[in-house]
């Protein structure tokens, strides 16, 4: 592509387990996205974005280095991104960004506590904090807002990294376990279910209110410091990932009688061991799963936690507006994966390939965006080409990856459409065509799913067995075959010779003969070759 006069600003914000269906402009039905919405009309939205792996840590990795976990090595959660894979970040920074991020990455294990800074990733600064919320955050509190420390404990989740907090290796189990019994209990226990439930902190002291202000913070800098650089900002919300506990006042901002009833689980009458045992999984979702007012009232929360979300964005909209920035900047929003919310009579994602737990909102506007609707097949592999895109980084300066960029489709350019994509993880892999078909292979026995999107939307008729669909089902399985075998064909960063200080791209496998060179990213480049 043209290599433009000077590279795009670009910040790109993600929520957590956020399915496409649930904001205002795919069709939701509740008002909670009004922000959202609005720069949908202004920007290009993707109608068929997906999840490429859809778990939190996997697909943020697919994000991150533009290769399917089985490459990038986060096969599930609480594994570690390693360094010898270049990110999208590591090739702005070579660019001439500032790359900052801030909130959650999920590229370390939760378990642990987050990384100070993550400039081994390519992120110039940063500010992790995770599900767990320990780290800044809670750091925070306790030094500005002391008188809410007690109750922000009381939120944070149970961790080994506990046993030995901090650089005083204190430990906080005792104190978290005593904040959690005065305070989130007498919560829980006045809930349906322990895992939906008003958060007693103020909205101005959560973690999402928390995340915004760093990165605003980070912009203004950036703004009256380096005016004529180009930045890149990662804005990446905990939100509404479970457990679903806005606060006032948008825990009652939406009623439970105005929201839908959850979909039917047609795939109930045939049998699905691994979407049935997905109910016991650690949310005990089975104790809710047929209480259609319980799960009314979990979206409500939810959606909630969505306006929290929508609201903030609106902070960052307004930041743009006042330092005139639009010219300059492409904002994007996504998610990394959905939640079911009760949909077929499941909750969050992993192995439930239908639309709330692998379709993505994708929204671009911003410089040279021209507004309209996109049906293109994108997928989370699609990012890293397309961040390399705004950024004007040459083909032959990037390292190989897998995905198809979206940045031409936001200019109205007409390129080729995919034919299908891959969604795989866990071991279950599912092919989405561009004429509407999903069919899903599970790991255990002969389990599988196939519906015809385009004529069942609601994937309430699935057609795996049925006899005069065999034809079809073969065909899937074939293209989801070689989708899967695609995998092992895109050379590896981390395996490419390194000779006089870079990496090389090998061509003509098999005679060992170099075409271009690549540049040296991350560490541990191996033996210098001869």
């Amino acid at each position: 592509m043209k290599e433009p006069d000077r590279p795009k600003n670009v910040i790109f914000i993600m929520a957590d387990q956020l399915a496409a269906a649930f904001l205002g402009c795919y069709g939701s039905g509740v008002n909670s996205s009004p922000t959202l919405d609005r720069l949908a009309q202004r920007g290009v939205r993707f109608g068929r974005c997906y999840a490429s792996a859809p778990i939190c840590a996997p697909n943020r990795g697919v994000i991150a280095t533009g290769r399917c976990q089985a490459v990038h090595g986060i096969v599930m959660n609480n594994f570690m991104l390693m360094p010898d894979n270049p990110t999208y970040a590591h090739l702005l920074r070579a660019r001439g960004y500032r790359t900052a991020g801030f909130g959650k990455f999920h590229l370390t294990p939760m378990p642990m506590a987050p990384p100070q800074d993550l400039r081994y990733l390519g992120f110039d600064e940063t500010v992790v904090t995770e599900d767990p919320k320990w780290g800044p955050w809670i750091g925070w509190i306790e030094r500005e807002h002391p008188e809410h420390y007690e109750t922000a404990l009381a939120m944070c989740w149970g961790s080994p990294c506990l046993r030995e907090y901090g650089p005083d290796r204190k430990n906080m189990e005792p104190a978290w376990r005593a904040a959690v019994a005065k305070i989130l209990k007498p919560i829980q226990d006045a809930s349906e279910w322990p895992v939906m439930y008003p958060s007693p902190l103020p909205a101005e002291l959560h973690q999402t209110t928390y995340i915004t202000n760093r990165a605003l913070d980070f912009l203004d800098r950036h703004v009256k410091e380096q005016p004529d650089e180009p930045f890149f900002c990662h804005v990446s919300y905990v939100d509404p990932h479970d457990p679903y506990d806005p606060p006032a006042p948008y825990s009652e901002m939406f009623r439970p009688d105005d929201m839908p009833d959850p979909l039917p689980a047609g795939w109930a009458k045939n049998g699905n061991p691994q979407l049935e045992g997905s109910r016991d999984d650690y949310l005990h979702f089975r104790a809710i799963c047929d209480n259609v007012p319980a799960i009314r009232k979990m979206r409500a929360l939810y959606h909630g936690s969505i306006r929290l979300i929508d609201d903030q964005i609106a902070r960052i909209v307004d930041f743009l507006d006042a330092n005139k920035l639009w010219d300059d900047t492409i904002l994007v929003f996504t998610t990394d994966h959905g939640d079911m919310m009760g949909d077929h009579g499941l909750l969050t994602k992993g192995n439930k390939h239908f639309d709330k737990g692998i379709h993505c909102p994708l929204i671009v506007c911003g410089a040279g965006v021209q507004p309209g609707v996109q049906d293109r097949l994108t997928c989370s592999l699609d990012f890293f080409p397309t961040f390399c895109d705004w950024a004007g980084i040459p083909e032959d300066a990037r390292p190989p990856v897998e995905g198809r960029s979206f940045a031409p489709a936001c200019t109205g350019e007409q390129t080729d459409r995919p034919d299908e994509i891959l969604v795989s993880v866990g071991g279950i892999s599912s092919i989405l065509t561009d004429d509407g078909w999903r069919l899903t292979l599970f790991n255990q026995g002969d389990l599988g799913e196939m519906y015809c999107l385009a004529d069942d939307p609601n994937e309430q008729n699935d057609l795996f067995r049925e006899p005069a669909w065999q034809g079809k089902q073969l065909e899937l399985t074939r293209r989801l075959a070689c989708l899967l075998s695609r995998q092992s064909v895109v050379q590896q960063y981390r395996n490419l010779p390194y000779k006089n200080g870079r990496r090389w791209l090998v061509g003509g496998i098999g005679n060992g003969e170099f075409y271009h060179s690549l540049p040296l990213w991350g560490s541990n480049p191996g033996p210098e070759q001869s």
